[in-house]
């Protein structure tokens, strides 16, 4: 199969590992995009911290809740815990949303840098990208959530339980006790996991190539771009999802690895442990979140590289072709040929 040729932009090697290197090259806009949720984690704990500073103030032995609330604990003070659960629920679903749009915004700063071809690493470009693309990309959001709703009803309402019926004599999952065999219910189960996980996957590349053709080509049609996007995974299926696949072996890897240090911490954690296993584990879950920010960035890259080698050109002139010129301003080419003069 032939292979994605090499772009000067990026490095050399192959697709994964080119955007790999690129996105840890953009350090400024990982801290950036790493920030954002960050700080959103900060509002939705700051009640809690605030909670539990005044409950335990001269009212418990230090050290005496690091580990876990005892059962007393858990009684005198339930009315205060369900209802900073109650508040803390509704705070997590708006902070989700928000979270949500965040992508959105910083889904548009990546393109943006990783489709120009100038030097440096502006920050001023990144957030000039997120803001031109939002409202397009937003669309694409809400194409997305239609798909995952579709995908869920496939998957878990009527079409899977009239298949269930045709195979199994079973009405729903929850009627797996009709099936004969104890092993055939845990496979029925498996199966819809493992459909649902392959396609909420597909879905989130198709998201990611119908925002990169969209960026490509300064479209403004997300249901256009989508549908091109599906025939193009359709129609190149290995070369499209490879990349993104050892993008996810890679974020797995680590996010594994990590586990396995902090449960070893985890489990050091007791009331004369100290704060130090806390910090530990706090550094290792900001370290696995900031791992999972260059992943993510990388895919925007990776689907940059491959859709510029696969995604056929418009017959205008190409947006992202050699000029100068700062984000939102004039564009200057910078070929032989141009009719431009620069002066000073």
């Amino acid at each position: 199969m032939k292979a994605i040729p090499d772009d000067p932009v990026f490095p050399t090697g192959p697709v994964f590992w080119r955007a790999l290197r690129t996105a840890l090259g953009r350090a400024p806009l990982l801290l950036i995009a790493w920030l954002l949720p960050f700080l959103l984690g900060g509002v939705l704990a700051a009640p809690w911290m605030s909670w539990f500073g005044r409950t335990l103030a001269h009212r418990a032995a230090p050290g005496s809740v690091l580990a876990s609330m005892d059962t007393v604990f858990r009684q005198d003070h339930a009315g205060a815990i369900g209802a900073l659960r109650t508040a803390g629920g509704a705070s997590a679903a708006l902070l989700a949303l928000v979270s949500m749009w965040i992508g959105v915004f910083l889904a548009g700063g990546w393109l943006q840098v990783f489709l120009e071809r100038t030097e440096g690493h502006s920050v001023k470009r990144f957030l000039w990208g997120g803001a031109k693309y939002f409202w397009r990309f937003l669309r694409v959001w809400v194409l997305s959530l239609v798909g995952l709703a579709v995908l869920a009803w496939l998957l878990h309402g009527w079409p899977w339980n009239t298949l269930l019926h045709l195979l199994l004599g079973a009405e729903s999952m929850d009627d797996l006790e009709v099936v004969t065999s104890e092993w055939t219910a845990v496979w029925a189960t498996w199966i819809q996991a493992g459909l649902f996980a392959l396609g909420f996957s597909l879905l989130l590349a198709w998201g990611d190539y119908t925002r990169t053709r969209i960026a490509l080509q300064d479209g403004h049609s997300a249901v256009w771009a989508g549908i091109c996007s599906f025939f193009l995974i359709l129609v190149h299926p290995i070369r499209t999802l490879r990349p993104f696949l050892l993008l996810f072996l890679c974020e797995l890897a680590v996010v594994v690895l990590v586990g396995i240090a902090s449960w070893n911490w985890n489990t050091a954690i007791g009331p004369a442990s100290g704060w130090v296993p806390v910090l530990v584990l706090f550094l290792l879950g900001q370290f696995v979140m900031l791992w999972q920010t260059l992943c993510r960035a990388s895919r925007y890259c990776a689907a940059v590289q491959v859709s510029r080698a696969l995604v056929a050109p418009l017959s205008r002139p190409d947006p992202w072709g050699s000029r100068i010129g700062g984000p939102g301003g004039p564009q200057y080419p910078i070929d032989d040929t141009d009719d431009y003069n620069v002066s000073i």
